[in-house]
C-alpha cells in the first residue's frame, strides 16, 4: 500500500501550484499582444531580505514595516511571491495622452523620476498589463483554493533590491498554504495603540499618501 502524508501532498502541491499561477500570468490578456511583462518566483531565504527593507521602512512608511514584520511569519509555512514588473515607456504608439504627454514619444524623452514605489512617468497601458497579469495570478491562485493578496509594497521592495532586475514599475502576488489565511488579520503584529496613532497620522490628514511615499 502507497500512502502518501498530508505534508508530503500540501508541498508538493503547493510548488505545483506555483507553475500554475504563473502560467495564468503570462496567458492573461495583454493589449496589442505585447508581452513584455517580467516574472519571477521568490520563496524561502530569498524573501528575508524583502522582510528586512520593508521593515526599516518604518519612519517613512509604516504599513510597509507591518507588511515586512508580517512577512517574517509568513514564510514559516508554505509561501512564494510572485514578482510581475516591466519598464515605464511605451512602446504603443497609442498617443493617448493619458501618461500625461501628448505622445508616446514625449513620454520617452521624459526624465525619469524615481521614488519608493515605482519609476515614472509610465505608460498606462504597461500599468494595466501588470494588472491585469496581477489579477490572473491572484485569480487561478483562489480557484484552486490557496490564500492570496496582491502586494504593493513587496513589489516596491524587490524593485530597490533588485530581486527583480530592470523594471521601473512592479507589483506582487503573495500565496499561501498555511494553516490559516495570512492576509486577514495583518493588524496583530501592531498594538491597538500604535494602530490608532498610525492610522490618525497617515489616513486622516492624507499628508503623507497611503505608503507614506510623500513626505510631510
Amino acid at each position: 500500500m502507497s500512502i502518501r502524508q498530508m505534508k508530503d501532498l500540501v508541498d508538493q502541491g503547493f510548488e505545483r501550484s506555483l507553475e500554475l499561477i504563473a502560467l495564468a500570468a503570462h496567458n492573461s490578456f495583454r493589449f496589442n499582444n505585447r508581452n513584455t511583462v517580467k516574472m519571477i518566483m521568490v520563496q524561502n531565504e530569498d524573501l528575508e531580505q524583502i522582510a528586512e527593507y520593508c521593515f526599516s521602512l518604518g519612519d517613512m512608511s509604516p504599513l510597509s514595516a507591518r507588511d515586512g514584520r508580517n512577512l517574517v511569519q509568513m514564510i514559516k509555512e508554505p509561501f512564494a511571491l510572485l514578482l510581475l514588473g516591466d519598464k515605464r515607456k511605451s512602446d504603443f504608439n497609442y498617443n493617448c495622452g493619458a501618461c500625461g504627454y501628448k505622445t508616446c514619444a514625449g513620454l520617452n524623452k521624459a526624465e525619469e523620476m524615481e521614488s519608493l514605489t515605482a519609476n515614472g512617468p509610465s505608460c498606462i497601458f504597461k500599468n494595466l498589463n501588470l494588472g491585469v497579469a496581477a489579477n490572473a495570478a491572484a485569480s487561478s491562485a483562489h480557484a484552486m483554493g490557496l490564500h492570496c493578496r496582491v502586494f504593493s509594497t513587496f513589489a516596491f521592495a524587490a524593485k530597490a533590491l533588485e530581486v527583480i532586475e530592470d523594471v521601473d514599475i512592479c507589483v506582487s502576488v503573495a500565496v499561501s498554504a498555511a494553516k490559516k489565511n495570512p492576509f486577514f488579520d495583518r493588524h496583530e503584529y501592531w498594538t491597538q495603540d500604535h494602530w490608532d496613532e498610525t492610522f490618525a497620522k497617515e489616513f486622516s490628514p492624507y499628508s503623507r499618501g497611503f505608503i507614506g511615499a510623500v513626505e510631510d
